[in-house]
């Protein structure tokens, strides 16, 4: 579950299983990147027009170590025989390279792959950026399972503070479900996007895309993914609702909510009560 507050995240979800995501990796390999400036105590410019500083709870030595603790516990993968709780991408390979490391501490993972990676990179003589982007991401199993895999993007974008040129694959697209395993994920910022208020296209006629490349076009929020109907996005973008504030907007304005599947009604709870079935 996301807060909608940068840092307020971990309080809400103390007495909830959680898995690990890439937000939660950063911290643990102590990655100061953007967006997590506030666990180091400091105020950070995060909205996309760079206007001003959001509302952010910044955290102190105290709260570090509190949040460490609760990130240090989180498993990868939740699974059982007919579900899979993965934060961005389910990839059996990736899951099977895993399995004899999970008694390891996970930055020490991230980093036994990293190295592998590095001097395939070397002895290949691979010098593209793109390259060997794909291969620091594709190929280290911690970091598929925690953000996904990514391919070429058809035009450069912004998202995550910089312009990109590899976007993130749609990897439910070809999930088969052959297990019969529902995968329940988060990461994408799915949207409503029926939602948007019109005061978004006021402020920008031009679009506004905060998470940049629409994820799931032609799905409704509401439905499960793939041809098998066995997977489910269920991170309705709240941690985007920094934005909505940012532009003096309502709450929901950009199409975010706060959500939670319940099985095995197969329901979607938002948090304005509203619940939909997952079809």
């Amino acid at each position: 579950m996301r807060s909608p507050f940068v840092g307020g995240r971990v309080r809400v979800t103390v007495r909830v299983r959680c898995v690990l995501g890439n937000h939660e990796l950063n911290l643990l390999r102590g990655d100061h990147k953007h967006g997590n400036s506030w666990f180091y105590g400091e105020p950070e410019v995060i909205r996309k027009d760079k206007f001003a500083v959001s509302f952010q709870m910044l955290a102190d030595e105290g709260c570090r170590e509190e949040v460490l603790e609760f990130c240090r516990a989180m498993p990868l993968v939740l699974e059982r025989e007919d579900m899979v709780v993965v934060h961005a991408c389910w990839h059996e390979g990736s899951a099977d390279a895993l399995r004899d490391l999970e008694q390891q501490d996970v930055t020490e993972v991230f980093d036994l792959f990293a190295r592998q990676i590095a001097s395939r990179i070397e002895a290949g003589g691979v010098v593209d950026a793109d390259t060997i982007d794909q291969m620091e991401q594709n190929e280290n199993p911690v970091k598929v399972l925690t953000s996904g895999m990514e391919v070429p993007a058809p035009e450069p974008f912004f998202a995550g503070g910089k312009m990109r040129t590899l976007e993130r694959e749609r990897w439910w697209e070809s999930y088969d479900g052959a297990d019969k395993k529902l995968v329940v994920f988060g990461h994408y910022w799915r949207r409503f996007m029926g939602e948007v208020a019109e005061e978004v296209s006021e402020l920008h006629p031009e679009g506004f895309h905060p998470t940049g490349p629409d994820m799931f076009p032609g799905n409704a929020p509401n439905q499960l993914l793939g041809g098998s109907k066995k997977a489910m996005c269920v991170d309705f973008a709240a941690g985007v609702r920094y934005e909505e504030r940012g532009m003096s907007l309502k709450e929901g304005s950009l199409g975010t909510h706060l959500a939670a599947l319940r099985l095995p009604e197969m329901d979607v709870h938002l948090e304005d009560g509203r619940v939909l079935p997952a079809i």
